[in-house]
């Protein structure tokens, strides 16, 4: 099986659709954390009333448990060693054939709008495709780690759809919920909760904040800051129902990761680890209404899948599918109606000289810790059973509860496949690393000598936002 993306198609295309379709990003947003996954405070009104009107998947999991890399696997179906975007501050090669480059070539206006300095293009490459990509981050928020509220954000994407909709692909990333928590009134005193829960401990230094001690202070503010960055979703539905958009809208609400907040010790960290608590993200789809076979609003599918299933989801609403799309990537409109993956979702993550697995199964998931580099003759390649993963490699936990020897087994043979292209492929090009940007001083340089090219919004704009409610 080859993971990668095909040049040529196998059937013509069939006809455009004009609706738009919308791309949601929230970033460090856990599943378990909105109301519709089973939290019981009120943090995700708008998010769950996208899920009425659509289909949520109650297992869905990112490639990689930190953004850039997640990302990247959304807007070109290929997990992280065939798009090249393995870290943070990997620039997309630009051979990769992202979203936005196959709805251009289409005739969509293409628009994305974006919340923090490590997706601006300089760092990520994601700009590929769009006629334009709004990161005009400009708030120091951590280890001078630009960004920009979700308010303004979602203000200049309105307004960028009203002028170019409704055939338009809108990318749109929110960064809220990422620390440190910081959200603003009133959602900050909203979900304050009192001192409680023991210290942290040991966690990240950006996540420290003076004026709080206890676990259940700092989550208090991680819930404030999802229902800041609900609000500011609520504000873009709201523009696609006053437009007489929304019903025929093909809308994808998705985080990139989650948060550990105490599991296995880790507190309010990501890109540490493939556990559940950063490898589960919410996974919402609305299909447009005419979608053939769509099922009924409000439905919740358990079959695993994942993030790169994004890519064939949003070419088949844009009627721009193809049969020769990635093999590891399936349409989340057919998962819906009961189809199957050929292969099962899997979260990686590298760092300390080792690569972390975890392949989600329809009943467990399943973790591995292999060396960082295993040679193509390797015994875990030798045996062509499947079930070699499970003598070669070093299973570290079966979960959830109840979860066995058949499921470990089962797992593995789904993820072979995968797991043997992941060791066995290496890039042919050129990826472009900048290092640079991790320093501090280096940032503070880059965002005074920066020229930026994103037009402000004009006068009469940003008044027309104000009386229609979407901006301040």
């Amino acid at each position: 099986m080859v993971f990668a993306l095909a040049a040529g198609c196998t059937r013509p295309l069939l006809d455009a659709k004009s609706q738009p379709i919308v791309l949601i990003v929230v970033d460090t947003l856990r599943a378990d954390h909105l109301n519709c996954y089973g939290y019981s405070r009120p943090t995700s009104p708008a998010s769950c009333a996208l899920a009425g009107d659509g289909v949520l998947f109650e297992r869905a999991y990112t490639t990689q448990t930190t953004t850039t890399p997640a990302i990247a696997s959304m807007l070109t179906g290929l997990y992280p060693h065939r798009h090249g975007v393995t870290q943070l501050y990997f620039v997309l090669p630009s051979t990769m054939v992202t979203l936005a480059e196959r709805l251009q070539s289409r005739g969509w206006s293409t628009g994305a709008f974006v919340s923090s300095f490590v997706m601006m293009r300089a760092f990520s490459g994601f700009d590929q495709g769009f006629d334009i990509y709004d990161d005009d981050v400009q708030t120091p928020e951590l280890d001078e780690n630009y960004e920009r509220d979700g308010t303004t954000t979602v203000a200049r994407a309105v307004d960028w759809l009203r002028s170019h909709g409704p055939r338009a692909f809108l990318f749109l990333h929110l960064i809220e919920p990422h620390g440190p928590y910081r959200p603003p009134s009133p959602y900050r005193e909203r979900f304050a909760l009192p001192p409680g829960g023991g210290d942290p401990g040991e966690m990240p230094d950006y996540q420290r904040l003076p004026e709080l001690r206890t676990v259940d202070e700092y989550v208090g503010r991680y819930d404030a800051e999802i229902a800041a960055g609900d609000a500011a979703l609520a504000v873009m539905i709201d523009a696609l129902r006053s437009l007489g958009w929304y019903d025929a809208a093909t809308i994808v609400l998705v985080a990139d990761h989650g948060e550990s907040l105490g599991e296995e010790g880790q507190w309010f960290r990501h890109g540490e680890s493939v556990n559940d608590a950063e490898a589960h993200v919410p996974l919402i789809v609305k299909f447009a209404s005419d979608t053939g076979g769509a099922p009924p609003p409000g439905s919740r599918i358990s079959t695993p899948v994942s993030v790169v299933d994004i890519f064939p989801t949003i070419l088949q609403a844009a009627a721009a599918h193809t049969d020769s799309e990635t093999a590891a990537a399936s349409d989340l409109a057919s998962i819906a109606r009961g189809g199957t993956r050929a292969a099962a979702p899997v979260t990686e993550l590298e760092n300390s000289g080792k690569v972390t697995l975890a392949g989600h199964g329809n009943d467990c998931t399943v973790r591995w810790a292999l060396p960082a580099e295993i040679g193509a003759d390797s015994s875990v390649f030798a045996a062509t059973d499947s079930a070699a993963w499970l003598v070669a490699a070093r299973q570290l936990r079966i979960d959830p509860s109840g979860a066995d020897a058949q499921c470990a087994q089962s797992t593995a043979r789904r993820v072979s496949a995968l797991l043997t292209d992941r060791f066995r492929f290496r890039l042919d090009v050129p990826i472009v690393v900048r290092q640079d940007m991790r320093e501090n001083a280096n940032r503070v340089r880059y965002m005074a000598e920066r020229k930026h090219n994103v037009v402000p919004l004009a006068a009469a704009d940003l008044e027309a936002l104000r009386q229609l409610g979407y901006a301040k």
